[in-house]
């Protein structure tokens, strides 16, 4: 059996459906299925992730050095929170904004040291993976 359909908006489609039409559309793929994707190599991306370690480590050394700093030390939440007291009588908005930029890098400084702590475990890993 054989049916036409039109379907269509200004232009008209023709569909032509017939009896072996729905057997070949069960053996396709639903279109909800994803097609698979090729999985990039994961020893590649290993290679990557212990060749950054390094620099990863130095650099959160360095940005906890400075938050954790004193009221001396440019960038520091210390020197922050003197900064916003400095501007305080003079500007209130300004004071606040410099107090928030402080409580950001607080929290910020608490994000590093956990860093700090799963970066050996990293390290480990590398080498004993031969990275």
């Amino acid at each position: 059996m054989t049916r036409t359909i039109l379907v269509g908006t200004g232009l008209a489609t023709v569909l032509t459906l017939s009896a072996a039409a729905p057997a070949a559309l069960a053996d396709s793929p639903s279109p909800s299925v994803p097609a698979q994707k090729a999985q990039p190599d994961l020893a590649k991306r290993a290679a990557r992730l212990c060749k950054r370690v390094p620099k990863v480590q130095e650099r959160v050394t360095r940005l906890t050095a400075r938050f954790s700093g004193d009221v001396n030390t440019r960038g520091s939440v210390l020197w922050l929170q003197a900064k916003a007291d400095q501007a305080r009588p003079k500007d209130a908005a300004l004071a606040d904004i410099i107090d928030g930029r402080a409580k950001i890098r607080q929290s910020r400084l608490a994000t590093l040291k956990l860093r700090a702590e799963q970066l050996p475990k990293v390290a480990t890993w590398c080498k004993a993976h031969g990275e």
